[in-house]
């Protein structure tokens, strides 16, 4: 469902959205093409937020990644903050507004690579 409002909000803000359902299909796809952008959450089955990050920098490390998380059973300000460490550009709690995202993701890609 989350990942449904997200692509919707993005993609009425002109952005191209392809769904990932886990980090290690997302990985899979930075293996072989190129992103602008990777928003992840951190609490995941298969492969979390936190080794997609890792993977993702490995792969692409320019690439703004974005993280985000409910929290799970400790505040979402502990997961993000771990995954801020191992690389995440920019961290989003949730829940939040969609016009937030879309901010988020609008400041991120307008900064140059590093």
């Amino acid at each position: 469902m989350l990942r449904r409002v997200i692509t919707l909000a993005l993609e009425r803000a002109g952005h191209s959205v392809l769904r990932c359902e886990d980090g290690r299909k997302a990985i899979d796809f930075l293996a072989h093409e190129h992103a602008d952008l990777l928003i992840t959450d951190v609490i995941m089955p298969e492969m979390d937020g936190v080794e997609t990050v890792r993977a993702a920098r490995r792969l692409q490390p320019e690439l703004p990644i974005l993280a985000m998380s409910g929290g799970g059973s400790f505040g979402p300000a502990d997961y993000l903050g771990i995954a801020q460490a191992f690389g995440a550009t920019a961290i989003l709690p949730k829940p939040f507004r969609p016009a937030e995202l879309v901010e988020l993701v609008a400041t991120l890609l307008a900064q140059p690579d590093t």
